[in-house]
């Protein structure tokens, strides 16, 4: 609850954690009276809130939460009294200036209060503050309250049909608790507020209103989302992606028109694989090379193999020209027939007489 000074500007935390206090309670629509308020203080990420029993039903203080949260008061308590008009009562608390008007909410009400704000629709500086109330505020509350003196406890939630079940909430705040807490101090609200929000932004919706089907998918997002702060332990080295490296002499046979026409023994014979290679399988546009679809797979799979590369196109393109050269001798030697044929340089000439 909160206390007002004797100006009535700045308020004050009220000192215990219960109290039994003789006040005047009055509901937006009539007047009754309450012998006695019992209020239970709520630590809540650096923030204090209140939970009120009036006439054995909890109510909690909402300008606490407006303010935590970012929100414009005058604006979110107009809301309340015109679409919770049932669950709101102006409670009448006196101070040392006085009796003193806080407007509250029964706490059975909190949670559908908390969802009609859109985190989308906030500014981004308080989004997060928004979807931490959102999600942990009215579990606290009633948290306390059933730990207070008050004593007709809260009954359990049902869940939402194909909703998970209230066990399976409790799984998914629990591991979010359980990760935060394990931070230090300074972490743990950032923390919990970031895998809140990684699981409100995943489903689009408070985590009490996932499907049934998907608790697995929201255990797994809250216990894998990076947290600043945690430590990560030792990581063990992964080993290096695996990638397609079998270039069998099948494939050469397959993808090498010259190889699959032009030696119909190639591969299948006695003798060693390289006696069955012909130069016209080496070398030329139309002859695929084994080689270098052995360098584009290490190329694609990331490894800098330039420099066997440049080796084997220039080897092929020479081979192709010791290929030019040789058939033109045998072109000359055919047309000389009988005649003397002398060899300057790199080229064939054939000379009369």
């Amino acid at each position: 609850m909160w206390l007002f000074s004797k100006n009535d500007e700045a308020p004050m935390a009220a000192t215990i954690e219960a109290s039994n206090l003789s006040v005047s309670t009055k509901e937006l629509t009539n007047m009754s009276i309450a012998t006695a308020v019992s209020t239970i203080n709520v630590p809540f990420y650096g923030s204090d809130l209140y939970v009120v029993s009036v006439d054995n039903e909890a109510y909690t203080p909402m300008r606490p939460i407006i303010d935590g949260m970012g929100l414009t008061y005058q604006g979110q308590a107009d809301k309340l009294k015109s679409r919770f008009a049932k669950g709101v009562r102006e409670i009448m608390i006196p101070t040392k200036g006085g009796e003193q008007t806080m407007l509250c909410l029964a706490l059975r009400k909190l949670n559908g209060w908390l969802q009609t704000i859109s985190p989308n629709k906030v500014r981004p500086e308080i989004r997060d503050s928004v979807i931490r109330y959102q999600e942990e505020c009215d579990d606290v509350l009633y948290e306390y309250w059933t730990k207070g003196e008050v004593k007709n406890p809260r009954k359990a939630k049902k869940s939402l049909p194909g909703k998970i079940t209230s066990e399976q909430q409790e799984a998914i705040k629990q591991l979010v608790m359980t990760r935060g807490k394990a931070l230090p101090k300074e972490n743990q609200a950032k923390a919990m507020i970031t895998m809140w929000s990684s699981l409100k932004s995943h489903f689009g919706c408070s985590y009490k209103e996932i499907n049934d089907d998907q608790f697995t998918e929201a255990l797994s997002i809250a216990a894998r989302v990076p947290l600043e702060g945690e430590f990560l332990g030792k990581q063990e080295t992964l080993p290096a992606p695996k990638f397609d490296v079998n270039i069998p002499l099948q494939w050469w046979i397959d993808n090498n028109p010259l190889v699959r026409s032009g030696n119909l023994t190639f591969g299948r014979g006695c003798t060693a694989p390289a006696l069955d290679v012909t130069m016209d399988m080496l070398c030329g546009d139309n002859s695929t090379s084994a080689a270098i679809r052995l360098i584009n797979v290490l190329e694609e799979a990331g490894f800098d193999v330039s420099a066997p590369k440049a080796e084997i196109v220039a080897m092929r393109k020479h081979l192709g020209n010791v290929e030019y050269g040789m058939k033109a001798i045998a072109d000359a030697c055919r047309r000389a027939g009988n005649k003397t044929i002398s060899f300057r340089g790199g080229k064939a000439e054939y000379v009369i007489g």
